[in-house]
């Protein structure tokens, strides 16, 4: 790094004074410098005579129009307009062909960008994508542009220059600065911001205001369409049970390479072309211009490509430098997030919503992987379930996966690839709910309760045991064989809960909150994660919006004038737990996992009423401290509860 180059970070825009202000780094000095431009904020409108006339493209006509560029002052009557709501300081940003978070120098222009590529990386860069180069010129350019930007180095940014705050490690300051690059928005909002529609949206106008094309309006991607709730993914269904050397083969980056091949994009939709109406959409009624390439899929393609063809491969090469290989992982990180989030802000996102685009988008992958399906019967393989870009497949023989991953890659254009070999796979009759033992023992989970994060911590404790004797598992005999130790194994951690060997924490639930503690009625019935929400309110512990919580299922009690069945887990204690309910809630759980294997949840059998009676007569129950029975004893309520607790645990005929 030289003197000369200055690290673009933020910019704002000054209405009292008329300026742009720019925040830059100098490296290696370590300098920060704030530059001020004089900036008018514009936008365009018909007719042209309104105000200074350009000409400029508009994104679905293909065609140079005149429009009037107009200051945001003007109060004048106008036909159309475009780029109103444009914030300012990005309106200069993309008029001065600038990049946030990439080098720039100081001419007698003014600053300008400067991010070459060194001539050993642009030779490889070239030969790689040389016959993208030839075919798609386009999404060539664009592959070359995001290269630039993310092959530059990273300049040490000072913390007490920049303000940056302490819990951000260097991991997510890399993140920060390659997000501001590739999105092209502000460094500081790279660092904290979560909406991948905004970045989606800034790397489009970027591209727009340099082709010199009209930012289109969100009433015209919408091409008259009001955006609305769009037909999702195909799953076909599997029959529940258990099957033995499951290949699962996955679409690789399926919705960007749908809309990569098909030419998936705002501009290409139901165009005026009638040459173009015969290249319709599977099962929609549309159709896709074959005349001109598309800039959202060119755009997204490029983003594609050189994810799975540079960063990716880069990442994973143990023979790079430590540093090297982090930058590397970091964009491919980057990418991928913004490569599965492409499709998805094309339904409802306001500016980005295009309900054709869309509607083509999903019927594409629901074609493609019933086609797969369909490929897979035709050459004898047993598919057994599909979801959204995946198909299992029963015991196939590497031929015949082989032979399927190219026909779709020769009949579709599209690349499929083995994902996982199950031993043995479990599906439930619950919707994508099936785990499988992977070949080194270890146990997947997809979907099912037990698998899931906000699940106590022994529930899944208990799965991973139940899973052992598993292990190995790939024939009816060899399953027959283990059934046995399964049992014993829950019989035994049953026992273990009963008697009271676990700790709090083991049996925590955690749940996101959506509401605010200022929004809960006082006066009705709460929701499990509300009942802790108020309890940690009322102990001075805020609970923010979008928080989790962690409490745990106790033994009801009295608080204010509702009963709670929980308490968080800070405030609760180990006799509190309500162990009755737990065991029934393990057993709906381990239901999705037995059913398949034909195995029954073993049942506690009667130890006697008498005993029963005289352990709940001298066990303790304790309710809020501000309301606890000072006898310790249940009251009538609670003591029904628990003996029907009983008569359910003990198989007894509960006839009254």
């Amino acid at each position: 790094m030289s003197d000369d180059q200055f690290w673009l970070l933020d910019a704002a825009y000054d209405a009292d004074n008329g300026h742009v202000q720019l925040t830059y780094l100098q490296t290696p000095a370590q300098k920060l410098h704030t530059v001020l431009a004089d900036f008018i904020p514009y936008f365009y409108a018909l007719p042209p005579n309104l105000g200074e006339s350009v000409k400029r493209k508009e994104l679905m006509q293909n065609e140079f129009i005149e429009v009037a560029r107009i200051p945001h002052t003007s109060r004048a009557q106008t036909e159309r307009e475009w780029e109103r709501d444009l914030s300012p300081e990005l309106s200069f940003i993309y008029d001065q062909n600038l990049r946030f978070g990439s080098p720039h120098k100081q001419t007698e222009q003014g600053l300008q960008l400067d991010a070459p590529i060194p001539p050993d990386q642009l030779q490889e860069f070239n030969t790689r994508f040389a016959q993208i180069a030839e075919e798609d010129p386009l999404k060539f350019d664009f592959l070359k542009e995001f290269f630039r930007y993310a092959i530059q180095p990273v300049p040490d940014l000072p913390r007490d220059l920049l303000d940056i705050n302490e819990n951000f490690d260097e991991s997510r300051i890399l993140w920060g600065i390659m997000l501001a690059r590739i999105a092209n928005i502000h460094f500081s909002r790279a660092l904290k911001s979560r909406r991948v529609s905004d970045w989606i949206r800034s790397m489009l106008h970027t591209t727009y205001r340099h082709l010199d094309i009209l930012i289109p309006s969100p009433e015209e991607l919408t091409l008259g369409h009001t955006p609305h709730r769009v037909e999702g993914a195909l799953t076909i269904a599997p029959k529940p049970g258990t099957y033995y050397n499951m290949t699962v083969v996955d679409f690789e980056s399926l919705y960007p390479s749908l809309i990569d091949r098909y030419n998936l994009s705002y501009e290409t939709m139901d165009c005026q072309h009638d040459e173009c109406k015969t290249h319709s959409v599977p099962d929609e009624p549309h159709y896709i211009c074959t005349n001109r390439r598309g800039i959202f899929s060119a755009l997204i393609g490029a983003l594609k490509d050189l994810r799975i063809h540079w960063f990716k491969p880069l990442s994973r090469q143990t023979d790079l430098p430590k540093a090297e290989r982090e930058h590397a992982t970091t964009i491919s990180d980057l990418l991928k997030l913004l490569l599965v989030s492409s499709g998805g802000v094309t339904i409802r996102i306001r500016g980005l919503a295009s309900p054709p685009l869309a509607e083509s988008m999903m019927a594409y992958g629901r074609w493609a992987l019933r086609s797969s399906w369909d490929f897979a019967i035709e050459h004898g393989m047993r598919p057994i379930y599909g979801d959204t870009d995946s198909l299992f497949l029963d015991h196939p023989t590497a031929k015949q996966v082989k032979w399927l991953i190219a026909k779709v890659k020769d009949e579709l254009k599209l690349r499929l690839a083995v994902d996982v070999v199950y031993p043995l796979c479990v599906f439930s009759s619950a919707k994508k709910a099936y785990f499988g033992i992977l070949p080194d023992g270890t146990p997947d989970p997809k979907g099912i309760t037990l698998g899931k994060s906000n699940t106590p911590p022994r529930f899944r404790q208990i799965f991973l045991e139940v899973a052992k004797p598993l292990v190995g598992v790939d024939s009816p005999k060899k399953l027959a064989n283990a059934r046995p130790e399964i049992v014993e194994i829950l019989q035994h951690q049953i026992a273990a809960l009963r008697h009271g060997e676990f700790t709090v924490e083991d049996m925590e639930y955690k749940v996101k909150v959506w509401k605010a503690e200022k929004n809960l009625k006082r006066g009705s019935g709460l929701a499990q994660p509300y009942q802790a929400m108020q309890q940690l309110t009322d102990k001075g512990i805020k609970v923010k919006k979008r928080e989790e919580i962690g409490f745990v299922k106790v033994k009801p009690f009295r608080y204010g004038s509702r009963t709670f069945s929980v308490k968080p887990t800070r405030m609760a204690t180990r006799h509190e737990i309500d162990v009755p309910d737990y065991i029934r809630k393990l057993e709906m759980a381990f239901e999705q996992v037995l059913a398949p294997l034909q195995i029954e949840f073993p049942k506690k059998r009667s130890q006697g009423l008498d005993s029963f009676l005289s352990e709940a007569q001298h066990e303790p129950f304790t309710t809020d401290e501000s309301e606890s029975d000072s006898s310790g004893r249940w009251d009538s309520k609670d003591q029904q509860k628990r003996l029907q607790d009983f008569v359910e645990s003990n198989d007894f005929d509960n006839t009254g």
